[in-house]
């Protein structure tokens, strides 16, 4: 069932349960106010019926008539003039009926014989043959007799009046009802349109169109429900994204890995064919051993970062207090050698702090760093290797003044086995993982790795560490 329908079902037994108790407790007090009416009109008859009574038995007893032989003659003159047709009276003497205005034979309710006290005015309420009167009695001594006088009232009236109030209380009920579902259900469409648009891009965002959001402008609950939604979407939306760029990085994992594999081993191979099936000179044989040599080292040293990236993904690193000023002394005199074949000057420009992390892995990145830098740059050229204080932070910058790289390729000088020159990357020994593997011990240190560069003015690589702390005068 529709929540809007539930709603309405709800609103209807909500509404009839509410009109039926006004409706119910109105009636009744009509009921009340009317019967009281018919109860203080049937005493005050009462009371003109004795003060008639009285007034005509005092005559007679003056007279000094049997006023028991007299009283059915004075109720006939006293009392035809005085009482309508719905009304009878009874006159008793010592309990039994002297006079009636009822044609008919009638006995009196014994429950309102029975419970007569002197001097004291009671009504009783009865049904009769589907009619429904009022009595009321008063009971009075004269010498040493006592004589009563009973009332009797119709007051069917009052309950054909409460009938008919029921009756037209049930007719306005239903039409009430009636008005307010068909008003309810408009205004419950409108108010749930809401929802069933909501759950109308829910079920396209379930059947994967993650794209799909819902335009609802409300400050109300359902707006605040959009909203979140639409929060939710976007997030659920990124992660899919993520997830996706991840598979897609997985599988060009896996596709340049093998092409950087089958490289080196067709290499391999041919030169150990050759050398297994042709008779070469020494100085062919040394060749063919020398590139069988270098290409075994490069898939050593393939091997080797693909351990060490894989193991920093899956393992926290051991973080220790080191100066600066040796980090960069251990980069210094690892690429000294590499940078003097191409005559190339190594600047070190160092403030000296302290920094935590793992210098021992902090050293093979920025070795990776610098021999990329080495790689870019021109004969007899220069590199600047740096480290500055800022107001919360310590910036290490590598900057060389050679080829440089296009914005596009920096967009992915981090991805595994990218190289934006692939030829002088494999001339020079290179893989692709250096860069992508410096890169994961930054992120592993809370450092991160900024590059700015341009087309053959060269390239400036700077690693920024959030924090750092001074160094004592006797360190």
């Amino acid at each position: 069932m529709k929540f809007r329908y539930k709603v309405i079902i709800i609103n209807i037994i909500l509404l009839s349960l509410g009109l039926s108790t006004v409706g119910y407790l109105m009636i009744k007090r009509n009921y009340e106010l009317a019967m009281d009416n018919q109860i203080r009109s049937a005493i005050e008859e009462n009371n003109i019926i004795q003060s008639t009574l009285e007034y005509s038995m005092l005559d007679v007893i003056n007279a000094n008539m049997n006023i028991s032989e007299k009283l059915s003659e004075i109720g006939e003159q006293s009392f035809t003039n005085i009482i309508d047709e719905s009304t009878c009276v009874y006159v008793l003497y010592n309990s039994k009926v002297v006079y009636t205005s009822n044609t008919e034979s009638y006995e009196l309710p014994d429950s309102l014989m029975e419970t007569q006290d002197i001097g004291v005015k009671k009504y009783y309420i009865t049904t009769e043959n589907g009619s429904h009167f009022i009595y009321v009695s008063t009971c009075n001594v004269m010498g040493s007799s006592n004589y009563s006088i009973v009332n009797r009232t119709d007051i069917s009236s009052v309950y054909e009046m409460v009938e008919q109030q029921k009756q037209y209380f049930v007719l306005l009920l239903i039409a009430t009802i009636a008005i307010c579902s068909l008003f309810m259900l408009i205004v419950s469409y409108f108010l749930t349109k809401p929802l069933e648009k909501l759950n109308s891009v829910s079920a396209s965002f379930g059947r994967g169109d993650y794209a799909a959001r819902v335009n609802i402008h409300s400050s109300d609950e359902i707006g605040e429900l959009a909203d979140t939604y639409n929060h939710m979407a976007e997030s659920v939306s990124d992660h899919v994204d993520e997830l996706n760029d991840m598979i897609k990085r997985r599988d060009q994992f896996v596709a340049d890995f093998t092409h950087e594999l089958k490289t080196p081993m067709t290499s391999i191979i041919g030169y150990s064919d050759m050398l297994r099936s042709k008779d070469l000179s020494r100085e062919d044989q040394i060749m063919s051993a020398s590139y069988i040599f270098n290409e075994g080292k490069r898939l050593e040293s393939m091997s080797l970062k693909l351990f060490d990236f894989i193991y920093l993904r899956n393992h926290d690193i051991e973080s220790k207090p080191f100066m600066t000023q040796t980090l960069a002394d251990r980069v210094s005199s690892s690429v000294l050698p590499s940078l003097d074949k191409k005559s190339i000057k190594l600047k070190l420009d160092f403030e000296n702090v302290k920094l935590d992390g793992d210098i021992n892995l902090l050293t093979s990145a920025f070795i990776n760093l610098v021999d990329n830098a080495r790689k870019a740059s021109h004969d007899n050229s220069e590199i600047i290797f740096s480290g500055h204080r800022n107001d919360d932070s310590y910036d290490i910058t590598i900057q060389d003044f050679g080829i440089g790289i296009s914005e596009d390729n920096i967009k992915r000088i981090c991805d595994e086995f990218f190289m934006a020159d692939k030829s002088r990357s494999r001339k020079e020994g290179g893989a692709g993982l250096g860069l992508s593997l410096a890169a994961t011990i930054f992120e592993a240190h809370g450092a991160e790795l900024s590059i700015a560069s341009e087309l053959g003015k060269g390239t400036s690589m700077t690693v920024t560490f959030s924090h750092y702390n001074e160094v004592n005068g006797d360190e």
